[in-house]
């Protein structure tokens, strides 16, 4: 029986993923297995071809304990990660990404699926996001042995009431947020902080509330910049420094018959770019028209993704990699390793990734009219 064990990660980076990793490779190795690093996420096995052997060191690292000692130490993938979408893959992308004349996105799957077979693998373990995650459980399905972990900034995939690097992206947002309310008030001026883009504003809002920020933007709820303009100057005049902090999720949007009122000012800029501007970009814009003031946009997307992983996530990280293992060794496939507040530390079934991306309930966790967080007692997003 094969002890090669592929490990890849997809989707954005997030702190405390290389300790996930080490503690993985550390974990398989005493167990005996192999552990093969899949490089690129979901790419290193798309591009891989068995016909040229040359392929196989572009693609594949195969992991010992002294490679990966020290990489716990810095932010990252030590593995590389890559962020298009299998689940909604152009065909011209496919073709690229394949190097055929023609492909598709199921000739894509199909590839994995040959591939994973052809290297002989006892189980492909994918550290990933929602999307990541809900793709591999459609390979799953198709009898692929997938374990999955989750690691996202946005903590919004169902299954799992925490998942990797959420608790240390959250305290640096926190961090931030103070340090550019700071300036913000010393130069008496609005601040627009963007966070990272996303269907689900949870995140957003919790750091929102966390950092005492005046208002705050959710993909969830359109705004009016009319109203929000008026709520910020109100809250300039009530705080004695005379200064305002607005966060915004990227992912928000207008409200539609905004669009049209202020067409002639975004117009100016490219929004129908694939690498549109940021929601807080916007947001900022709109504000300095119509207060008729400088308003400073900061985006934090980045910054929330490196970082010295917390105690929260080390220790995240490092059970989340002994149960996957453990899930290995058992022959447990199809399953995602889980923190649910009622189990603890666990594991569910993987298909519940496919059920999409948890979003905030608006009526009990926001304040529509204001653009503030409506939260009490917090653990997570409820289903």
């Amino acid at each position: 029986m094969s002890k090669r064990v592929a490990i890849l990660t997809g989707g954005g980076e997030v702190p405390g993923l290389n300790m996930c990793l080490k503690s993985l490779v550390y974990r398989l190795i005493d167990l005996g297995y192999e552990p093969i690093g899949v490089r690129k996420g979901w790419e290193g096995l798309v591009r891989y071809n068995p016909s040229d052997p040359a392929t196989y060191s572009e693609n594949f690292i195969e992991l010992t304990k002294n490679m990966v000692r020290p990489i716990d130490r810095t932010p990252g993938s030590f593995l590389h990660s890559s962020r298009f979408n299998l689940l909604n893959l152009p065909e011209e992308r496919a073709r690229a990404i394949t190097g055929t004349a023609s492909a598709s996105g199921e000739a894509v799957m199909d590839q994995i699926i040959h591939v994973t077979k052809r290297l002989d693998f006892a189980g492909l373990i994918v550290i990933g996001g929602d999307d990541n995650l809900q793709y591999a459980a459609k390979l799953s399905a198709k009898g692929v042995p997938i374990i999955g972990i989750p690691k996202t900034i946005h903590n919004n995939i169902y299954g799992t009431d925490y998942s990797l690097g959420f608790s240390t992206s959250l305290a640096r947002g926190v961090a931030f947020i103070h340090e550019l309310r700071a300036l913000a008030g010393s130069r008496e001026e609005v601040i627009v902080i963007e966070t990272f883009s996303a269907e689900s504003g949870y995140s957003t809002l919790l750091m929102a509330m966390l950092a005492g920020v005046d208002r705050v933007l959710i993909p969830e709820v359109p705004y009016n910049a009319d109203r929000l303009a008026q709520l910020v100057l109100q809250d300039k005049r009530e705080t004695p420094a005379n200064y305002s902090v607005v966060m915004v999720c990227d992912g928000t949007v207008l409200e539609p018959d905004q669009n049209a009122k202020y067409e002639h000012s975004l117009k100016h800029f490219d929004t129908g770019h694939e690498h549109k501007l940021g929601s807080g970009f916007v947001t900022a814009h709109l504000l300095s028209e119509i207060l008729g003031e400088e308003v400073v946009n900061q985006p934090l997307t980045f910054l929330l993704r490196t970082g010295v992983p917390d105690g929260q996530d080390l220790l995240g990280a490092t059970n989340f990699a002994f149960l996957a293992a453990d899930l290995l060794s058992k022959g447990k496939f199809g399953r995602m390793t889980a923190f649910v507040k009622d189990r603890m530390w666990t594991d569910v079934d993987l298909s519940l990734a496919i059920k999409g991306t948890r979003h905030v309930d608006v009526p009990a966790m926001y304040d529509v009219e204001n653009y503030k967080p409506r939260l009490e007692l917090i653990w997570s997003m409820e289903e």
